[in-house]
């Protein structure tokens, strides 16, 4: 939006920007109540700043249970939330960081605010900015709704946002102004020098993506594909569908910096599950985000997922410590 903002201080209209703002926010509006009215159950707002992703589980009865987590957050944004009584948690974090006041931290916001964010901070509690430590966890449809509503004024709460285009929306299902987004696919027939040489060799490291080499009478075939954010509902499509072929595949993924803490959450995330959903003699709980393919799995704890393999019918994870 930087460069929008330019052209149009050279005498471009404004119109378009204004309308570009209000198609955004339309769009936000509708897929908000959408998640609110079942249609969806998890949809990501993805910042150059931060990765947000809302989601809901069924609960006890009737009732629904709605979360929200900010993969990474500053202490000026921290206290913009706390200025509007939007209560969060920070599960990852091992310092007391959030023990100091409300007017401690509007104090500091405002000081970022005039150095455009690089305020040289002697307290080390600042050290857990833009860290996976300061994710942000939201429970409860009082403090989820008080994000979405910062979150779609964004322009007045967090102006640190103004200087780039609004952020870009994700969900699996359609909604309000939405596009389908085509991904870069780039494929590639690999001749091993040895047929007995390990598919491993012929996989890709992706721009978070996914590789599938494929054996076939010494060769491999590999698939790249490319985007600035590929959601897990994608991945995990591609994943069964390979499956479903009966072929043994690897893939590998790289996982976009913004959004690391996102995996991190995972322990939080398995114990919300473990108070709602009953699952006898398990350690794998059905809670998959509206993701049929997907399941939470306790024992994997933290960690971002690096690569897996298919064989025979199951699956073997590479995981990357944070």
């Amino acid at each position: 939006m930087s460069i929008l903002v330019s052209s149009a201080a050279d005498g471009v209209e404004m119109d378009f920007l204004r309308k570009r703002i209000g198609a955004w926010e339309e769009s936000f509006r509708s897929l908000y109540y959408m998640f609110r009215e079942n249609a969806c159950s998890v949809f990501y707002v993805c910042t150059s700043h931060f990765v947000v992703m809302f989601t809901s589980v069924d609960g006890l009865g009737r009732s629904r249970s709605y979360q929200a987590y900010i993969s990474q957050s500053t202490r000026g944004l921290r206290s913009s939330l706390k200025e509007h009584d939007v209560s969060f948690t920070m599960p990852l974090c091992r310092s007391q960081v959030e023990q100091v006041t409300t007017e401690d931290l509007v104090e500091l916001s405002e000081i970022e605010k005039r150095n455009l964010g690089q305020t040289r901070r002697m307290n080390s509690f600042s050290d857990v900015d833009n860290t996976p430590q300061s994710l942000l966890a939201f429970s409860g449809n009082q403090n989820v709704h008080g994000l979405y509503d910062i979150l779609l004024n964004y322009r007045s709460f967090l102006t640190f946002l103004n200087v780039v285009d609004v952020p870009v929306l994700y969900c699996p299902v359609p909604f309000q102004h939405a596009a389908l987004s085509a991904p870069e696919v780039r494929c590639m027939e690999i001749k091993r020098a040895d047929h007995g040489t390990s598919l491993s060799h012929a996989s890709s490291t992706l721009n978070d993506g996914h590789s599938t080499p494929i054996s076939s009478a010494g060769l491999c075939y590999s698939v790249e594909i490319k985007d600035s954010h590929i959601p897990p509902w994608i991945i995990c499509k591609i994943c069964a569908l390979m499956a479903s072929k009966g072929q043994s595949f690897e893939a590998s993924f790289t996982t976009e910096h913004t959004s690391v803490s996102l995996n991190t959450a995972l322990g939080v995330v398995s114990q919300i599950a473990d108070s709602e959903v009953t699952v006898e003699d398990s350690q794998e709980t059905a809670y998959t985000f509206g993701i049929p393919e997907a399941i939470v799995s306790p024992c994997l704890h933290s960690g971002l997922l690096k690569g897996l393999s298919y064989c025979n019918g199951s699956y073997t994870v590479s995981l990357s410590p944070v």
